[in-house]
């Protein structure tokens, strides 16, 4: 569905969001010319846009919107506006790639005719590196932010949207089953059933759900309300279009990037304590290798590391640390596994076999 064209700030800013949602997507010509054809409408549509453009996280998104805004006109030229953004477009694009931004656009999941998406009061989340954060949200439902965590809460009188732009969270979700739970990252939503679950979003925009108690339903980021809430009223685990959705039950886990939809996995105990010790400040590793050590500990201090070598790059790595002490880590790679590290700047430490 095309956005209809309007005025109001509101539905320009629904529209423009739409729109970015297509551009993730891949648009036909068809849809290319319409954009360009809604851009000129009114100079509101181009400032909308440019302002959801830079609240986007992805980086074949961005290149798309610039090649687009800089496209030569088939006859004539677009208006003023259009034009003297192309230059604008690509400077601001270029800060993008270069701050390396990642935040996200509030995607609508309901179909923008239906007036109840108008009155939803929106609220921003936010944690820096190192950073935790709980929230207590009005309908008893807490959130809890990891590391470098951006979330939009939006709540009205019929649904519970919660946007999860970057980073990973803690959901422990109040039951109401007029007003369904939803997390929204990228094309995919995640429906609360009576649930505590996490779900978290790296860079590449690749996601992980995991379900400790109750269920998940996994769809479509514009699923309707009215499906929601005949999910969330049956008790059963099945739903009329099992190729579009999946439930995801206490104790599994589920990969999700943007080429498929991973089988799910069932995880013991400890394996969840495992994946979910960020919560206590904890990082707990049982065998990773240690180039994957260290991308996990850069999500929780603002430091780098050097390239480390071939040969210690996949050691197998066990222990339990603090996911904000650097050098009690350091100190444990030395001691147990004969690892010298350097301070090379503030932030930047090299890693050699002793």
């Amino acid at each position: 569905m095309i956005p209809k064209t309007s005025n109001d700030n509101k539905s320009v800013q629904a529209q423009a969001n739409l729109w970015i949602t297509r551009l993730d997507k891949g648009l036909s010509s068809v849809e290319k010319q319409q954009l360009i054809a809604w851009l000129n409408q009114d100079k509101a549509h181009y400032s909308a846009l440019q302002r959801m453009s830079s609240l986007w996280g992805d980086i074949s998104t961005q290149h798309e919107l610039n090649g687009l805004f800089c496209a030569k006109p088939d006859k004539k030229p677009a208006s003023d506006y259009l034009m003297k953004g192309c230059l604008a477009a690509s400077i601001f694009f270029v800060a993008i790639l270069t701050t390396n931004l990642a935040n996200d656009i509030n995607q609508l999941w309901q179909d923008p005719k239906n007036t109840s998406s108008q009155h939803l009061a929106y609220q921003t989340f936010s944690t820096q590196f190192g950073q935790q954060k709980e929230i207590t949200l009005t309908d008893g439902s807490s959130i809890k932010l990891n590391t470098n965590t951006v979330i939009e809460v939006a709540y009205s009188a019929l649904q519970r949207k919660i946007t999860l732009i970057r980073g990973e969270a803690k959901f422990d979700v109040a039951k109401d089953k007029n007003r369904p739970f939803t997390v929204i990252s990228g094309q995919n939503s995640f429906t609360a059933l009576g649930t505590v679950y996490n779900v978290q979003r790296d860079n590449n925009h690749d996601m992980e759900l995991l379900v400790k108690e109750g269920r998940v339903l996994v769809s479509m980021a514009n699923t309707s309300r009215t499906v929601l809430l005949d999910a969330i009223k049956s008790s059963q685990s099945t739903l009329t279009n099992q190729k579009a959705m999946n439930i995801v039950t206490a104790g599994e886990k589920l990969a999700i990037t943007k080429q498929s939809l991973n089988a799910k996995q069932t995880l013991s105990n400890s394996a969840i304590e495992k994946e979910l010790a960020w919560q206590q400040g904890m990082l707990i590793f049982d065998g990773e290798p240690l180039s994957q050590v260290l991308s996990e500990v850069q999500r929780y201090n603002s430091i780098n590391f050097m390239p480390i070598a071939d040969d210690i790059a996949d050691l197998k790595i066990s222990g339990y640390f603090k996911s904000n002490d650097i050098n009690g880590l350091l100190q444990s790679l030395n001691y147990n596994f004969a690892i010298d590290y350097q301070k090379v700047s503030n932030n930047t430490f090299s890693l050699n076999r002793a």
